[in-house]
């Protein structure tokens, strides 16, 4: 690669949920385009064998096994990044737990579970990251959303809600940090072959007494483009958020879903 594929040279992406699918693939993307990676997960297996992949990739990481939902972690995180690899430039809040409940089967213990990582951990990760970024001069911070947000899914409530909180937090955190030079956004990724999008599709399949394929079909050809994403695809787009060519990019929720979403 010559220098000028090389846009992050010098900085340092932490990336959430970084063990597999949509993480691991952020991870790599990042390494590929010269950003040491801090990858954080609670899957210290899948974690080591991510910062493998980047390694032989010709990248620099450091592995950071966490719960990310405990008290105080999302801030030790952050501290054990900027500790291994110097300085924190890019945020990539993507760990993220599904849940298929339909609204009357919604427990506590469940909707407790989804908003500790998806919205608990994602705001003190960004807080954390941000007080960083404000001493430094400026960063990066992108938080996986969901398509999920503006459908009406009857089996998706606690995780639809805890995506919809994504969105107002990415919105609040760019009108806030903006004076920092902090740019914050969010991106909706549609439907992708991931370990949980998976497991979310064979407990709906399951629910609706019909064999997974015939499920996956379903939820294919609804999609306008007639087609699921992938994680190398979604990646890409996080990658341009964090870029200098996006700025003066802030507040936005960028749509990688097909157009199942088209507002």
């Amino acid at each position: 690669m010559t220098e000028g594929q090389h846009p992050f040279s010098g900085q340092v992406a932490l990336i959430s949920g970084a063990a597999q699918g949509l993480g691991k693939a952020t991870a790599l993307a990042f390494a590929r385009r010269g950003a040491a990676v801090a990858l954080v997960d609670m899957n210290e297996e899948l974690l080591n064998t991510t910062a493998k992949e980047v390694l032989g990739e010709g990248g620099s990481c450091s592995v950071i096994a966490a719960d990310i939902t405990a008290s105080g972690a999302p801030a030790s995180v952050v501290q054990k990044a900027v500790a291994q690899l110097g300085r924190l430039d890019i945020l990539i809040n993507n760990a993220a737990a599904s849940s298929v409940e339909a609204l009357l089967d919604v427990t506590e213990k469940e909707w407790d579970k989804i908003f500790a990582v998806n919205v608990k951990a994602l705001f003190f990760l960004l807080q954390a990251a941000a007080r960083v970024m404000k001493d430094s001069g400026g960063g990066k911070i992108v938080n996986v959303s969901s398509p999920g947000t503006r459908m009406t899914l009857t089996n998706y409530t606690s995780y639809a809600t805890s995506k919809a909180a994504v969105d107002y937090i990415t919105r609040t955190a760019a009108a806030n940090l903006g004076v920092y030079g902090i740019t914050v956004n969010a991106v909706a990724p549609g439907r992708m072959d991931t370990p949980m999008q998976r497991i979310t599709e064979e407990s709906n399949a399951a629910a609706a007494g019909i064999d997974i394929q015939t499920y996956i079909q379903s939820r294919t050809i609804d999609i306008p483009l007639r087609r699921r994403t992938t994680s190398e695809e979604v990646a890409e787009g996080i990658v341009w958020l964090a870029t200098q060519t996006a700025s003066y990019v802030t507040g936005n929720r960028l749509n990688i879903s097909g157009g199942l979403e088209l507002d």
